[in-house]
């Protein structure tokens, strides 16, 4: 199903999936839950790496369903690639999500390291190989940058993959984050990468109401304080961490209404051995987000075609002129930059 919609690119140019996607994205269609703007930091950097890119994650590959158009499907497809290292993350994640709530359940006392290495590095096949046959892996897709673009870059060699998830979890285990949630009564384990977790952001101009979503990897709220947990299996010392540090210390005071002073947040490098630094520049307060959070739904605002239901042009989203930004991009396909 996968390769089949995404042939549909092959068989027309850039100026007919323009079109095809500009219709479809300016048509006025009643906003729902699942069409509704909402803001997050990763829209944010999305919005300000590629216009292009942003369009089509955001509004062209929306409605895929209603749409019932070949172009609007492989589009959806696109969006949905990601890399090996981001899937990597994905099953780190998980693997250390599932460890904290045993804990928190009292299920577990001592995680096994052999078995949640082997686990992970399972996991991760397993992912691998349904990308590559173009299914479900536990109801969801996997599609994996090496899969669409095969020549594109070489795929990892499996040995080191496995070597360094090993390193990966040990460092999760060893780290002084987790030893914290450890010493920590069940009670005080309030939050573990919560799904659809938001708040929301009140008064923004033309819209009213904003849902912001924030999603916490770790959640701990003591009776004087809250400790928020991030962990980052890539580089974890990039700008933008900070920007999200913020929003996290935000969403915290607004759910829990404790004071910024008391809201702290931890960024633990998994892939530097499990150290918690803080982000360059420091948490930003509580004043420092929202402003951020403010002046970039904004930015998205004026790009808009027709504020109430939520429709834009293609022709507002201009591509980058950043080619190196497209080498690893899942959308590059729909821009006719990957040959």
């Amino acid at each position: 199903m996968r390769d089949d919609d995404l042939k549909v690119l092959d068989r027309i140019d850039l100026r007919e999936l323009e079109a095809t996607l500009d219709q479809h994205t300016r048509r006025k269609e009643k906003v729902d839950r699942w069409t509704e703007f909402s803001w997050s930091v990763s829209r944010h950097r999305m919005f300000n790496s590629c216009r292009r890119r942003y369009y089509l994650h955001y509004y062209g590959a929306r409605r895929v369903r209603e749409a019932d158009d070949k172009v609007v499907s492989a589009v959806w497809w696109l969006k949905q690639v990601v890399s090996r290292e981001v899937w990597l993350g994905t099953v780190i994640h998980e693997v250390a999500a599932e460890t904290i709530r045993a804990l928190r359940e009292g299920k577990e006392a001592e995680p096994d390291e052999y078995e949640l290495i082997e686990k992970a590095r399972h996991t991760y096949r397993e992912g691998v190989q349904a990308s590559r046959r173009g299914a479900r892996f536990d109801g969801r897709w996997i599609v994996l940058f090496d899969h669409v673009y095969p020549h594109d870059v070489d795929s990892p060699d499996d040995e080191e993959v496995e070597e360094h998830i090993g390193h990966l979890v040990r460092a999760f285990l060893s780290s002084d984050a987790y030893a914290f949630i450890r010493e920590q009564a069940a009670h005080y384990i309030y939050e573990v990468d919560e799904p659809f977790q938001s708040f929301s952001l009140h008064d923004v101009p033309q819209l009213g109401d904003v849902r912001v979503f924030a999603i916490p990897d770790v959640l701990v709220h003591t009776p004087d304080a809250i400790t928020i947990i991030d962990w980052k299996t890539g580089d974890a010392r990039r700008e933008s961490i900070r920007e999200q540090a913020g929003i996290y210390r935000f969403y915290a005071h607004q759910r829990y209404n404790l004071p910024e002073e008391k809201i702290h947040v931890w960024i633990v490098d998994l892939n530097g051995g499990g150290a918690s630094i803080a982000p360059s520049g420091g948490v930003p307060s509580l004043a420092e987000a929202e402003r951020f959070a403010r002046q970039s739904i904004h930015e998205m605002i004026e790009h808009m075609e027709d504020v109430a239901h939520h429709t834009v042009s293609i022709s507002r989203f201009p591509m980058t002129e950043d080619l190196s930004l497209c080498q690893r991009c899942g959308f590059k396909w729909a821009c006719w930059r990957h040959e």
